[in-house]
């Protein structure tokens, strides 16, 4: 079911999941399809729970559109008018990452009843499916992810972050790509403690899961989907919070270290998802 939280999540994440796409709002008018497309690779839902979802599904893209697109267009244009400082601080980086955490959570707090609900009426054999591609996902990240030696994970996770942030800024310089190694080799093992956590989560979703003819399991799996960090794990917390502030103290100083021809690029790109995010915000 991660699947279907992941491909809401589409939703917040928009500006970094369209940074290969053209247009922001051709990737926005197409979630419901995208939505559906991933729910069904991990679910296999039958006729008459596709004919459940889709006006859920449609529903909850309106409640997005109407309540949730503005403030993104105005996250934006804030995070515009810090990308403009000659030197953007990192505190206000953070704060604008946070923001986006708080819009995640809002997706989660607005979706859950419709997971939950989901998730009750799954039978045996969409479970074990589902079960199936979660393993089959945890298997190719541990490969990715864990098997190098530390050092090869540290140098594919610059690469992975080098790639991301190239339709950005364009071709960084060698000030930006030493900054970047510096960051993948502080944040060390990142990958098994990232994966470890995911596995406890898991761990719990799926024993609450087999016990979805409980009263209580619209209660407890509610639970399980808002706290996908862990909960109120403080070492999680602690190592999340950690993680965040150096990512914003890396975006400073990237920022800091770009040429005018980068920072126009970013403003355009940024100014560009804002027009293309603006014409789709719902009014009815």
């Amino acid at each position: 079911m991660s699947a279907y939280l992941k491909s809401l999540c589409l939703l917040l994440s928009l500006g970094l999941l369209v940074g290969a796409c053209s247009k922001a709002g051709l990737a926005y008018r197409n979630l419901d399809w995208v939505i559906s497309w991933r729910v069904n690779q991990y679910l296999d839902l039958d006729s008459q729970q596709k004919a459940w979802f889709k006006p859920k599904l449609q529903e909850h893209l309106a409640w997005h559109c109407s309540t949730e697109l503005p403030r993104y267009v105005d996250w934006l244009q804030h995070t515009q008018e810090l990308v403009r400082q000659p030197v953007p601080d990192a505190g206000q980086l953070e704060a604008q990452m946070i923001e986006a955490e708080q819009s995640f959570h809002a997706i989660m707090q607005q979706t859950n009843p419709t997971a939950v609900a989901l998730l009750a009426d799954l039978r045996p054999e969409q479970v074990e499916r589902l079960y199936a591609r979660m393993e089959k996902d945890n298997r190719e990240d541990r490969q990715k992810l864990l098997e190098p030696p530390l050092q090869t994970q540290i140098s594919e996770r610059a690469e992975r972050l080098e790639k991301r942030l190239n339709p950005w800024f364009g071709r960084l310089n060698d000030a930006q790509q030493t900054r970047i190694a510096q960051w993948a080799s502080e944040r060390r093992d990142q990958n098994r403690l990232w994966l470890e956590n995911r596995a406890r989560w898991q761990s719990e979703f799926r024993r609450v899961l087999d016990e979805r003819d409980a009263e209580d399991f619209a209660q407890r799996m509610s639970h399980v989907l808002e706290n996908r960090r862990g909960g109120h794990d403080e070492q999680t917390t602690q190592a999340y919070e950690q993680s965040r502030q150096a990512m914003a103290a890396l975006l400073g100083d990237l920022l800091a270290m770009a040429d005018d021809q980068q920072r126009t690029q970013i403003q355009e790109r940024l100014a560009s998802m804002q027009t293309d995010l603006a014409g789709q915000i719902c009014t009815g």
